[in-house]
């Protein structure tokens, strides 16, 4: 919450003050459930060696996992102006001494906490709202609300926390797109959910309000955030029943999680009733949506649409239109452009199956487009692509595309941060995580866009939207094994597929203003504290 101060007064006597008055009227957690908390807690710092060399590993394949280590385990922070917490953590005694820093329960030792590290927060005044977003979904998600917070409360600071270096670099883009300067927004991994790195994190920025995106719910942050006076609210929250059941063998962890948020704003009545089976008191609401808010970037959109053009000028006229290009005087080739996107291990195989079933003529009147939802899995899928392909397949990476030879069919999205670019050039969109038990990607970016999708039967990450684009005639289901052959199909009747591709958008629009809603909510627990000075 904000601190007195910026109303006048000492920083350091009010927050004590207030969080003293919060720990009165917090309702404590039974024993069981700290008990249950300290296993928790010890259980994450038990493993740290594991996580570290689980990063290591990961960083083979992806570089970005070994940097900012320091970060996760609640090291080293970096400073709005750039500079380390080195002067901060000397404060507090260093790493290696003997001063406990999480936030204690008794007053003294409260007030000694936060004079040793409100330094820090007291040579800037400006409020700091807390937003974190885990990967590239939820950050992509997260940008009508960043969009919103920027407009609402321009002299606040921002800290955009994640969980994976690609929801980090997304979320860096998104950041210039808006407009935030360097001195006024910062960008770091969540640490660990273990205690003692969860007390450096909140003692070091010390946010006002931490607004977390979608599914993001860690006991030790909650129990902590509530230690530290912190308001927090789950936005865009979204809870399907399989994830519900692996809940409920933790629900004397999770329940007190979900209660020490001030507000629970769901994407679905589904969603509001399914975390009430959890917790039956939350504060909870309805509000929408966030990924229905996005905004798909132009220059992104252009990109796809000049690649396809690129592609099929020079390509030969297999099923001419009679159209030509006055520079190469080559035919435009009417190939149809299918994206397989995000899909997950095991359904580019899937894919692939289906398409060599297909007759060579009919395969040469389709560029199929296979974008992996993780960067790590590119060379294990283009190792698939050259077992199936017999070289009729190119990277995105490789320095010719998109001029690429007339008899490439396959192409591997080996990029990141390019999906909106994917969705211009296709005629049609196979949703990948829908086609094996993982309950799918997020087609609403495929309908913002005008493509229509064709899903396989796993779909209960995304079940309402879902439901609403089926019903809407925007996408059609159907089970893995046909899902080339169905989207062949919609394909061949291009009529048909035009007037999906607009149900498609406008399905999206009737579903936006989810962002605008959460801003309402997001008010109200700012000036809660105290009239917002914008």
């Amino acid at each position: 919450m904000l601190p007195a101060s910026w109303a006048g007064g000492d920083c350091a006597g009010d927050v004590v003050d207030r969080a003293i008055g919060l720990s009165q009227a917090m309702k404590p957690l039974s024993l069981a459930s700290r008990l249950a908390l300290e296993v928790y807690s010890l259980l994450w710092l038990l493993l740290s060696p594991a996580l570290l060399a689980y990063l290591l590993y990961r960083s083979l394949k992806q570089p970005a996992y070994s940097k900012h280590l320091s970060e996760r385990f609640g090291l080293r922070f970096p400073a709005f102006d750039g500079a380390s917490d080195s002067h901060h953590r000397s404060a507090l005694g260093g790493i290696s001494g003997s001063h406990h820093q999480s936030a204690p329960g008794g007053a003294s030792d409260l007030h000694q906490h936060l004079a040793a590290g409100g330094e820090l927060r007291a040579n800037d005044k400006r409020p700091l709202i807390w937003v974190h977003a885990v990967s590239l979904g939820e950050t992509n998600a997260a940008g009508s609300l960043l969009r919103a917070i920027k407009q609402d409360y321009p002299k606040h600071r921002l800290l955009l926390t994640h969980g994976t270096p690609t929801g980090r670099e997304a979320g860096n883009s998104l950041l210039k797109s808006i407009g935030y300067a360097d001195h006024q927004s910062l960008q770091l991994y969540l640490p660990y959910d273990n205690r003692w790195a969860v007390d450096r994190f909140f003692d070091h920025y010390r946010p006002d309000i931490g607004l977390i995106i979608e599914t993001e719910v860690w006991p030790m942050l909650m129990q902590r955030a509530s230690a530290f006076n912190i308001s927090m609210i789950l936005i865009s929250a979204r809870l399907s029943e399989k994830s519900l059941a692996k809940a409920r063998r933790y629900q004397g962890l999770i329940q007190p999680a979900l209660l020490a948020f001030e507000a629970i704003l769901c994407q679905t009545d589904a969603d509001l009733m399914r975390i009430r089976k959890l917790a039956p008191d939350v504060q909870g609401e309805v509000c929408g949506n966030l990924k229905f808010d996005l905004e798909l970037p132009q220059d992104l959109l252009n990109t796809g649409l000049a690649w396809r053009d690129e592609a099929d000028l020079r390509a030969p006229g297999l099923a001419s239109s009679g159209k030509e290009d006055s520079a190469s005087e080559k035919p435009l080739l009417q190939r149809s452009w299918l994206v397989a996107a995000s899909t997950r291990e095991g359904e580019e195989a899937l894919l692939l199956k289906q398409w060599l079933g297909l007759a060579p003529r009919e395969t040469m009147k389709i560029v199929m487009v296979i974008v992996p939802r993780h960067p790590q899995r590119f060379e294990q899928v283009a190792e698939l692509l050259d077992q199936c392909c017999e070289g009729r397949w190119i990277r995105r990476s490789d320095p010719l595309f998109p001029a690429v030879d007339p008899s490439v069919c396959v192409i591997l999205g080996d990029s990141l941060g390019e999906m909106a670019a994917w969705y211009a050039l296709a005629d049609l969109v196979v949703m990948g995580g829908s086609l094996i038990d993982t309950g799918s990607q997020n087609l609403i970016e495929a309908c913002a866009a005008g493509r229509p999708v064709v899903l396989g039967p796993s779909v209960y990450n995304f079940a309402q939207a879902a439901s609403e684009a089926l019903e809407c005639g925007a996408a059609i289901q159907c089970e893995s094994e046909r899902v080339l052959s169905a989207a062949l199909d919609l394909l061949a009747d291009r009529k048909n597929l035009a007037a999906m591709g607009q149900k498609a958008q406008r399905f999206v629009l009737a579903h936006q203003g989810a962002s605008q809603r959460v801003m309402v909510a997001v008010g109200k627990h700012l000036e809660s504290v105290r009239p917002i000075a914008v």
